[in-house]
């Protein structure tokens, strides 16, 4: 059985070792991730990483875009720095009065943390995004009969 990776988070009540959970939202195949530490039974949710926006200017987002749960952003933000998960954009999300970082993770850095949970969502990201539509040809790209 393979161990399940996982990553220093440090905030304000202390150091945990976090697992990585990627998976989507369900609404519109959005990248999720999720944080989970070992408690006495196994891994239990710690929290979000990333927040689903529906109604922001980013969708139809990048398959590798997410916007940063706002509960300890900032130790997130440092979360993702330190472990080189992604870059911080300049763009940002809003949802009410909040203000969401937007971050371009690094896809094979996750996989190496979920490589089942990445495959899964990038499966689903390829149903989800709308086939590229060819246009017609002109005659004179026709083929001749």
């Amino acid at each position: 059985m393979d161990e399940i990776k996982t990553l220093g988070f440090d905030w304000e009540f202390g150091h945990e070792e976090l697992a990585l959970q990627v998976s989507s939202y369900a609404n519109n195949g959005c990248l999720y991730v999720g944080l989970y530490n070992k408690g006495e039974e196994g891994f239990e949710p710690f929290g979000d990483l990333t927040v689903n926006l529906p109604m922001s200017g980013m969708m139809p987002p990048e398959s590798n875009e997410a916007y940063i749960s706002g509960s300890f952003s900032r130790e997130k933000l440092q979360f993702i720095k330190k472990h080189k998960l992604g870059i911080l954009l300049p763009e940002v999300g809003f949802s009410g009065y909040c203000t969401y970082a937007k971050v371009s993770f690094d896809m094979e850095r996750l996989k190496e943390f979920d490589p089942k949970g990445m495959e899964e969502y990038l499966r689903g990201r390829n149903v989800q995004e709308p086939p590229k539509k060819e246009g017609k040809k002109r005659k004179h790209e026709q083929k001749e009969r």
